[in-house]
């Protein structure tokens, strides 16, 4: 099994991209994924899920996923913590607002944004994706810091918030997730035991990068997805 880096990830984006894959098609595959497995999980349509959303295209992911979870029948609301976001994620957004998905900017009211969290069955992390620069500092380290306090269910898109993808370091906190969905390809930090633990249980997911994409980055790198493209749950 290839470990991919947070380079290697960026590449085989850029490279995706190049050939005609869009940012936000991969945005709709992972945001549908999200879907499969909570419902491989068997989180029931009574569960609230609050998503918490970031700047970078990891939030986009979310966006997408409150689209397809609510389509299948449940109760999700969107946290921001920014209103500045990817272009890319603002489609998806634009998207959940007109279906009237719950949004609400954790600046504007953090009381009511954290009684949001409070009430919550399934939280989804789409704060910090593999381009984190150091370690979570202002409002991602506070909402961080919430969402591991309340002991819900966390499912952190491609790996848990405040982990770096390549060395695996936690530098002052991270997510602790019950389960991680990798997109594309399983992270470098899977490697090293305590991010590894931190991801709970590991799922893989394809977002549509073509096969030959992936010798870019290593011959035989790709995974082997599951028939039918259900998201595949990693055991290495």
């Amino acid at each position: 099994m290839y470990y991919a880096t947070a380079k290697e990830m960026e590449r085989l984006d850029n490279l995706a991209v190049q050939n005609g894959l869009e940012i936000r098609q991969m945005m709709e595959l992972a945001g549908w994924h999200m879907f499969s497995l909570l419902a491989g999980l068997k989180i029931s349509t009574r569960a609230k899920i609050v998503i918490v959303v970031g700047k970078g295209n990891k939030g986009g992911d979310g966006l997408s996923a409150a689209r397809h979870l609510v389509n299948n029948g449940w109760d999700v609301s969107a946290l921001l913590l920014s209103r500045e976001i990817s272009p890319d994620a603002e489609h998806h957004l634009q998207m959940i607002t007109m279906m009237k998905v719950p949004i609400m900017l954790y600046s504007k009211n953090k009381e009511k944004a954290c009684r949001l969290i409070g009430i919550s069955d399934i939280l989804i992390d789409a704060l910090i994706g593999y381009h984190l620069d150091g370690t979570p500092r202002g409002v991602f380290k506070e909402v961080i810091k919430l969402i591991n306090a309340t002991g819900k269910k966390i499912i952190a898109y491609d790996l848990p918030s405040g982990i770096d993808a390549t060395s695996g370091e936690c530098r002052s906190l991270c997510v602790q997730a019950y389960a991680t969905l990798s997109l594309a390809l399983p992270k470098r930090a899977f490697r090293i035991k305590k991010s590894r633990a931190a991801c709970g249980r590991i799922f893989i997911a394809d977002i549509g990068i073509p096969e030959f994409l992936y010798d870019e980055i290593s011959s035989g790198s790709r995974p082997v997805f599951e028939h039918s493209g259900l998201t595949k749950e990693f055991k290495n």
